[in-house]
């Protein structure tokens, strides 16, 4: 039996994931039905570094 997460993973582009369920201490993402990337929220700090990084490096 895999005991699932109720929250929703949020997988970040500079560093790992976090999830919206305080009390969730497993970030897998077997458990969890709800996955998505940090890029979807348009404020994640690591997305506004990573797109600085890509202005810098062409």
């Amino acid at each position: 039996m895999i005991d699932t997460c109720h929250g929703t993973l949020i997988v970040h582009t500079l560093y790992g994931a976090e999830c919206t369920d305080e009390s969730c201490v497993e970030l897998s993402e077997v458990r969890h039905a709800l996955i998505i990337d940090c890029d979807e929220f348009g404020d994640c700090a690591c997305s506004a570094v990573f797109a600085e990084q890509l202005r810098h490096a062409s």
